[in-house]
């Protein structure tokens, strides 16, 4: 069964961190150190999530909200459960949570090695703030997704 659950212990807060490491932040990947401190995580409006699937982390997001409009923001699969639909069920989940938190269109920075995905999940193509595109995002692809057909 799965769970999309707001991560507020602290031991919630270790696995969120361990899978964002494991996947997102490993060596090779950027040039930039992962900040478990980050100031982002717990600014207001901001929500952390932990996918469980029978209790276990699986998978990490994040939804930050501005009004009406939501960025989601450093999504991951633990390494060994990607390709096997989890993806696919967190988008959904987060979609709902987006929609209980009256936000009717999400935008995210995508990795060019996840359009596809995105792609798959309902996702287009949509330069919405070009000066998001630095750090960590400078080399995403910016994708929108309309809210209003999901019920």
């Amino acid at each position: 069964m799965y769970e999309l659950k707001r991560v507020e212990a602290a031991e919630d807060w270790r696995q969120l961190h361990a899978i964002r490491r494991a996947v997102l932040f490993p060596p090779h990947r950027h040039r930039f150190e992962y900040n478990e401190n980050h100031p982002d995580d717990r600014a207001e409006g901001n929500a952390p999530y932990l996918l469980l699937l029978d209790a276990e982390p699986i998978g990490v997001v994040r939804l930050d909200k501005r009004g009406s409009l939501g960025v989601v923001r450093l999504v991951a699969i633990r390494s060994e459960r990607q390709r096997q639909g989890h993806g696919r069920i967190m988008s959904d989940l987060i979609d709902l949570e987006a929609l209980r938190l009256g936000i009717t269109e999400l935008r995210v920075n995508a990795a060019a090695d996840a359009v596809g995905y995105y792609e798959k999940t309902g996702w287009s193509r949509s330069s919405w703030d070009p000066t998001e595109l630095t750090g960590v995002a400078e080399n995403c692809v910016q994708m929108a997704k309309s809210l209003s057909s999901i019920s």
